[in-house]
C-alpha cells in the first residue's frame, strides 16, 4: 500500500550547522498539526548534518545531500521539485516555529483557496541580550503595493513565514543564480503570478534568530551590487517602492564603502528622479551622508516616528 500523501512539505535548507538545524527540525516536531513531511537538503556533502539527522528518530523526516554546492536558492528548489505534499513551507535551518504555525496557517487555504495563495505571518525578532521585538511593525495596508510595503521601514515578511502551493513555488523558483537577496527576489516576483493572493496571519508565528558572530553574504555586500539588483528588478517595483529600496538599502552601506559625493549623486538620482521619494526619503538619504552613524540614528528615530503619527495603519514595535 502507498505512503499517505502528506499535506504539508516542510523544505529546510541547511550546510554545516547541524546543531542549528535540530533545533529547526524540532519546531517542526512540535506542531499543533501533524500531517506533513520534513525535507533536508543539504546543500554539498555533509556528514556532521547527515550524521545529527540519523539520530533523529522520525519517520517523517528525510533528506537529501547534494554532491556539490548549489547554493541556497537552487538546494529549496530541489526540496520543492522532491516535495510530496500540495502545500510547502519553507524554513530557514538557523530559525524555528511556533507549535501552532502551520495550524494558523493552513487554515485559510484548506477551503479550497486556489494555488496562488501565499499565507505569511508576523515573526519574533531574537537577537542575543535584547528584548525580543515583532516583525513586521505593520501590516500591508488595502490596496498597497505589495513592493512599496516590502521595502517601507522595518516592514518585511522573512522567509520561514511563507507557506503557499506546490504548483506556485514550480511556476515562480527560486533564482538559482542569485546568491543574496533570495527571498526578497522571489517575493517580488511571486507576486506578479496571475492568481496571486497574500493573506496575513497577525500574529508571531516563527522566530527569527539575527545571525552574530558571523557574516552573511547579504550583510558584505557592497552598495553597487546592491544598486544594480535594484536596477534589473526595478519593473517590479513601484517608483516610490525603488526610492524605499535606494534609501533603506544602498545609501548606509555607500556611507559604509566611502562611496564619497559621486556616490551621494547615484543614489539622489536613483532616488529622486528614477524613483519617487518623499521628503522624508530625501532627508534621510542627505542626513547619512551628513550626520555620525548616532546622529544619523537618531534623526531617521524622530523622522520616524514623526511621520507614523500622521498616517493610518502605522504602529511602533511589539517588544516582548
Amino acid at each position: 500500500m502507498d505512503q499517505q500523501v502528506p499535506t504539508v512539505t516542510v523544505v529546510i535548507p541547511t550546510f554545516n550547522r547541524p546543531q542549528l538545524l535540530v533545533r529547526s527540525i524540532e519546531s517542526v516536531r512540535r506542531q499543533t498539526f501533524g500531517d506533513f513531511e520534513i525535507v533536508v537538503v543539504m546543500d554539498g556533502l555533509d556528514p556532521e548534518s547527515r550524521h545529527a539527522i540519523e539520530q533523529i528518530h522520525e519517520p517523517r523526516l528525510r533528506y537529501l545531500e547534494l554532491s556539490e554546492k548549489v547554493g541556497g536558492s537552487e538546494a529549496r528548489n530541489v526540496g520543492v521539485r522532491s516535495a510530496s505534499g500540495r502545500w510547502i513551507a519553507l524554513l530557514d535551518d538557523d530559525d524555528e516555529w511556533l507549535p501552532n504555525k502551520l495550524e494558523q496557517q493552513l487554515a485559510p487555504v484548506q477551503s479550497g483557496e486556489s494555488d496562488g495563495v501565499l499565507v505569511t505571518s508576523r515573526y519574533i525578532c531574537h537577537a542575543p541580550g535584547t528584548a525580543d521585538i515583532v516583525r513586521p511593525r505593520r501590516l500591508p495596508k488595502e490596496g498597497e503595493p505589495i513592493s512599496e510595503f516590502m521595502f517601507d521601514y522595518l516592514c518585511y515578511f522573512q522567509t520561514s513565514t511563507f507557506l503557499c502551493s506546490k504548483a506556485l513555488y514550480l511556476r515562480v523558483p527560486f533564482d538559482s543564480s542569485l546568491p543574496f537577496f533570495q527571498d526578497m527576489d522571489w517575493f517580488l516576483r511571486v507576486s506578479r503570478d496571475e492568481a496571486f493572493k497574500l493573506v496575513v496571519i497577525d500574529e508571531p508565528l516563527s522566530i527569527y534568530h539575527v545571525p552574530t558572530g558571523r557574516t552573511s553574504i547579504t550583510s558584505s555586500l557592497n552598495w553597487k551590487a546592491r544598486l544594480e539588483w535594484g536596477r534589473r528588478r526595478r519593473h517590479l517595483l513601484s517608483r516610490r517602492a525603488y526610492s524605499r529600496f535606494i534609501v533603506g538599502t544602498c545609501v548606509g552601506r555607500a556611507v559604509e564603502d566611502s562611496a564619497g559625493w559621486k556616490g551621494f549623486a547615484t543614489l539622489f538620482k536613483e532616488a529622486v528622479i528614477v524613483g519617487s521619494a518623499t521628503p522624508y526619503l530625501v532627508t534621510l538619504l542627505c542626513g547619512a551622508y551628513i550626520l555620525s552613524p548616532k546622529h544619523r540614528k537618531q534623526l531617521r528615530d524622530r523622522l520616524f516616528f514623526a511621520r507614523s503619527r500622521t498616517l493610518p495603519g502605522q504602529s511602533t514595535d511589539r517588544v516582548l
